[in-house]
């Protein structure tokens, strides 16, 4: 399954910008959670997952997302 491996990167790399003007502490632990939380999912959603098989009428391939 390829993901957009750059787009993550980026995203990281704002976030963790976008964190040093944050003076507290505590919010900013939960801002981060959450927004880096959000990035993996996009991650993840970003690749076609590709499927291949047999089963009982035979061979079978498949592509599909991550919703």
């Amino acid at each position: 399954m390829a993901l957009n491996d750059a787009q993550f990167i980026n995203g990281v790399v704002q976030l963790q910008t976008d964190m040093e003007t944050k003076t507290d502490r505590s919010q900013a632990k939960q801002e981060y959670a959450e927004k880096l939380l959000m990035l993996i999912k996009q991650y993840l959603k970003s690749g076609t997952v590709t499927i291949t098989g047999t089963n009982a009428q035979g061979a079978f391939t498949g592509t599909g997302t991550i919703n």
